[in-house]
């Protein structure tokens, strides 16, 4: 990618506040899991987006999406995964995905500037918003460096970091994500349990944090801390043989129901079921799901002998379309390796678009491909 003397010196700036800043080194008082974005870092930031646009490759597209379609974007950088030789977050390249999403964003709002983008995704900055990961297993989790460059673009929208809340079931993989659990001050992390829990009748047992405070703050529920207005949902690029062929953006949500185990036999049902909820359908912003790393065949626990370098990253407010992108990159991971395709194939994302959720139709899907 190709910048200006400018745009050179902004994006160094940047990456000094950031490592400066950065996870596990700032104030806890301030942002315990992110970084602190002073003036200087609020205007690096906005310099640096002004010249990430330049050297790079895509394919044109139209500012809105046409009625009846989405679109998704495709990010690719084959440098994201070039800081190491394994498939874990030390491994991936902060600066690189930052730039991904960066741009990914750009593309797919159409805005000219970071500021503007993210304030398309979250109209009203004062609201809350919650990003859901999935750090289920240790083999394939979300990495805090696909995140971390998302909290940023909040912080520049304008929401305040102690309105952010990163959270999935468990924090199996927290520690190799590059996660630390706060419930204080600044950038909440941590599992369902640390902000409110599930709820024991309502929703399908839905995590509290996600349920509509129907009171307006006069009559919260007891011991829930935290209510999200807005919802990013970051999975990751991951088969999943013998369940539902592949879990992605839709089968993310399973982390944020009670009882996930009860609806293994009805998964091509409920995750739809799950996903037309309004507290999730209604308050998804985006989309990003993490594939710089994919998993092509399930595998519970550590073992990473199934994984690939990808080194994509997928953007869209479809959580549909973004699954029907996924499935098949999957195969093609699984083509590429030898493998018959996913068995039993995910026929709940056609389930999904047939209520309406999103769209599975690959020829109404605007496919836009980045190359960094």
């Amino acid at each position: 990618m190709t910048r200006d003397g400018r745009g050179e010196r902004a994006t160094s700036d940047l990456a000094r506040e950031t490592r400066r800043c950065g996870i596990g080194t700032i104030s806890r008082e301030e942002v315990p899991w992110g970084w602190r974005l002073g003036r200087r870092g609020f205007l690096a930031l906005m310099a640096a987006a002004a010249f990430f646009r330049g050297g790079v490759k895509r394919e044109a597209f139209a500012a809105t999406s046409v009625r009846g379609r989405s679109r998704v974007i495709t990010v690719h950088d084959p440098r994201a995964s070039a800081a190491g030789t394994g498939f874990d977050n030390a491994d991936v390249d902060a600066d690189v995905v930052r730039g991904m999403v960066q741009e990914g964003v750009l593309a797919f709002t159409g805005a000219r500037d970071l500021q503007t983008a993210w304030r398309q995704i979250i109209p009203d900055p004062a609201k809350r918003v919650a990003i859901k990961v999935n750090c289920q297993i240790e083999a394939v989790y979300t990495k805090s460096k696909v995140v971390q460059p998302i909290v940023e673009g909040l912080l520049v929208a304008g929401v305040a970091a102690g309105n952010i809340v990163i959270y999935d079931m468990t924090d199996h993989a927290f520690h190799l994500a590059g996660f630390r659990r706060n419930s204080g001050p600044g950038v909440k992390v941590g599992t369902v349990s640390d902000f409110g829990g599930y709820s024991r009748f309502y929703n399908h047992r839905l995590a509290r944090l996600l349920c509509n405070d129907l009171s307006g703050g006069l009559l919260p529920l007891p011991g829930v801390r935290f209510h999200c207005d807005y919802l990013i949902n970051v999975p990751v690029l991951k088969a999943l043989d013998g369940y539902c062929g592949v879990t992605l953006s839709m089968k993310n949500h399973y982390g944020s129901i009670a009882n996930p185990g009860e609806h293994h036999k009805d998964i091509m049902e409920h995750i739809p079921l799950v996903n037309s909820l309004p507290e999730i359908r209604e308050k998804t912003r985006l989309v990003v799901l993490d594939a710089i790393f994919g998993s092509y065949r399930w595998v519970n626990g550590r073992d990473q002998k199934y994984l690939s370098r990808v080194d994509r990253l997928l953007l869209s407010d479809d959580p549909v379309a973004v699954d029907a992108v996924g499935w098949r990159l999957i195969e093609k991971l699984r083509k590429e390796n030898g493998m018959a395709a996913v068995a039993p194939p995910p026929r709940y994302i056609q389930r999904a678009a047939e209520l309406g959720i999103g769209v599975a139709d690959p020829s109404r899907i605007e496919l836009v491909q980045i190359t960094m």
